[in-house]
């Protein structure tokens, strides 16, 4: 298959049986990464009821859940991926679904923290500094080698870690504002 330059074309008429239309919803979150311009933004927003919904979940069973829907985002990644013709298409955002939610981990109810864990999970995600654009160059490196259902998932897999580490990285700036109490740590 050959791959589109277009990062947001979406090939309607290709859109056929439930596997492809759930790819469909799980990797544009519910529909948020098809909404016009700055489709990572809108996917970060639509993390944040999810974060909250959350917040009181222990943290095995928190951790178990982001880990499961990074899993989810991967294979939904790859498949809205083969099934447009693209690679990393712009409209998937359950990566920043994930990033956020990591981001968040410690945001609790807290508007000035949702706030702060939104700017910086978008800062980390569109700045990219080292690790994460070190991790997003080495999956772009292996999704060009060996068969095509193995760069596939190299691109899925890709499109996924490099917006998890970002969370990460935004979780520990986030942890020293509130060990500085310059925001609520719950």
């Amino acid at each position: 298959m050959t791959v589109s330059k277009n990062r947001r074309r979406i090939e309607w008429s290709r859109m056929r049986g439930p596997r492809r239309w759930a790819a469909l919803w799980v990797a544009t979150a519910g529909g948020s990464g098809l909404l016009p311009l700055a489709p990572g933004t809108w996917g970060t927003m639509a993390a944040i009821p999810l974060a909250l919904a959350l917040d009181s979940w222990s943290f095995a069973a928190r951790a178990a859940f982001w880990f499961a829907l990074f899993a989810l985002g991967t294979w939904s990644a790859v498949v809205f991926d083969e099934t447009n013709g693209t690679q990393d298409n712009q409209n998937i955002v359950i990566d920043e679904v994930v990033g956020y939610g990591i981001t968040a981990w410690h945001a609790h109810a807290d508007p000035r923290s949702i706030l702060a864990a939104f700017v910086l999970f978008r800062f980390f995600d569109m700045v990219k500094p080292w690790p994460v654009h070190r991790v997003d160059a080495w999956s772009h490196q292996h999704s060009k080698q060996g068969s095509a259902a193995q760069r596939a998932w190299w691109t899925g897999f890709g499109v996924m870690a490099d917006d998890a580490l970002a969370g990460v990285l935004a979780l520990g700036c986030m942890t020293l504002l509130q060990h500085l109490g310059w925001l609520s740590s719950g």
